[in-house]
């Protein structure tokens, strides 16, 4: 009977250690609920005073654009390859990404970039430069991703360099192909 005791106790606390290392106890699910709040007012804060400012359009959805300088190339479609420079920070000025920090342009497809960037991309000529502002649900909205917490408002700066060929898959031959199981 003491063994059960014991083992029973064991498990509780394996459980509560784990819950506890995976977010999911009570208090860190109130803590998250108040951070997205937190978030949600601060963004809303910034999207308004920063759409009093000269030269910032406001586009449905509460996307906030200033061109900081204007291309002159082709438009990309969304199934288009594109190579950009690209900034973003938190409303509160820390940066979270940059891909001049390695001096290497960002290569993606339009599609698969955040909406907000979707929108923009698909409307500015190649060579241009622009600040997105973008409220949560043209971003990561409730779920966040890595350093970006739910319901932030983000703030991009991107700068459109060319229209890009797809990267072709390597073709190996069959001494070159993967171990199955490995």
């Amino acid at each position: 009977m003491l063994r059960v005791i014991i083992a029973s106790l064991i498990a509780l606390v394996l459980v509560w250690a784990f819950a506890q290392s995976m977010g999911l106890t009570p208090q860190q699910a109130e803590d998250r609920v108040l951070i997205a709040q937190l978030n949600e007012e601060a963004g809303l804060a910034y999207r308004r005073q920063h759409a009093e400012k000269n030269g910032v359009l406001t586009l449905a959805d509460e996307l906030l654009v200033e061109v900081l300088e204007q291309g002159n190339g082709a438009i990309p479609a969304p199934d288009d390859w594109i190579s950009v420079h690209y900034q973003g920070w938190h409303v509160d000025g820390r940066l979270f990404e940059s891909s001049y920090r390695m001096d290497i342009p960002g290569s993606v497809p339009v599609a698969q970039t955040i909406p907000a960037w979707q929108r923009v991309l698909t409307q500015i000529p190649v060579g241009s430069r622009v600040r997105i502002v973008a409220p949560p649900d043209l971003a990561y909205g409730s779920a966040g991703a890595g350093p970006i917490g739910a319901n932030e408002t983000l703030i991009f700066e991107v700068e459109l360099l060319e229209i890009i060929e797809a990267p072709q898959p390597i073709e190996r031959d069959a001494l070159q192909q993967p171990v199955p199981g490995l």
